[in-house]
């Protein structure tokens, strides 16, 4: 397939209260105190939500990108995306998802899983991070690889949450170490400024962040500021050219007060 639909990635969560268990022991109550304590701390400070994004292949709707991210029972979090055609003669279909804790302000990916058709080529496998032995690798692709964790590693999922909440923080050094499905690389990330971007959902200002995969090979994201900066635009250029797009159409927060409160402000 010569030019390959564009996958459009994105990214998320809330913190979610812990259940308290009604006891009389006084001992038992500190104990639940300290324990809610630490599941607080470890809650991923961007909100849960469900959002639906158009997808434009040379200016001509081509498909639809779910994205949710949503809290476990475990206390983890799950982050997926799944990318379908609305027209029938586009054979491509895409879905990942990530598995991941919230660990003293680091994002630590658990398992990354990836199924993708374009065309007659397809692939599917699961990257593992094995954090007591300091180990990742994928063992279930057609050629199955192990290394030593580097520092700060992220999935290709999770690094897009990164970027959001490294956003919220107003860092400016945007790179991160990821790892691919038969690879590590290295991702940067560059701010080029606010603008005011419309949508279906509203009017909201932007932060515009530039990723280079290659020469001649960019895309472009928008970052809704009181969205808590989730993306409401991309698009992807070769040499100049806007191949893929994407946009916001839908969007749902576990926080209803949080939803009508960004929806109003823009």
């Amino acid at each position: 397939m010569k030019h390959p639909i564009p996958q459009i990635h994105f990214w998320f969560l809330s913190t979610i209260a812990a259940v308290l268990i009604w006891l009389t022991s006084p001992a038992v109550k500190a104990y639940i105190k300290q324990d809610t304590s630490q599941t607080q701390s470890n809650a991923f400070p961007l909100a849960e939500y469900e959002a639906r994004y158009n997808v434009k292949y040379f200016g001509v709707t081509a498909g639809e990108s779910i994205h949710r991210l949503q809290r476990k029972q475990d206390g983890s979090y799950h982050f997926e995306s799944k990318t379908k055609p609305t027209v029938k003669l586009l054979p491509y279909q895409y879905h990942e998802s990530t598995d991941f804790a919230w660990e003293k302000n680091q994002i630590k990916p658990q398992n990354y899983f990836y199924d993708i058709h374009e065309g007659k080529r397809s692939k599917r496998g699961n990257v593992a991070f094995d954090w007591e032995n300091k180990t990742l690798g994928n063992k279930v692709s057609k050629e199955p690889w192990e290394m030593a964790i580097p520092n700060n590693v992220q999935d290709k999922l999770t690094q897009m949450l990164r970027l959001r909440y490294d956003l919220t923080q107003n860092k400016t050094n945007l790179v991160y170490t990821v790892a691919e499905d038969d690879e590590v690389k290295t991702y940067s990330f560059r701010i080029l400024g606010e603008e005011e971007v419309k949508t279906p959902l509203g009017t909201f200002i932007a932060v515009k962040v530039e990723h280079v995969h290659r020469k001649g090979h960019r895309t472009n994201t928008w970052f809704a500021k009181k969205l808590n900066y989730l993306p409401i635009k991309v698009n992807q250029l070769r040499k100049g050219r806007v191949v893929g797009e994407g946009e916001i159409t839908y969007l749902h927060w576990t926080n209803q007060e949080k939803e009508k409160e960004g929806l109003k402000k823009g």
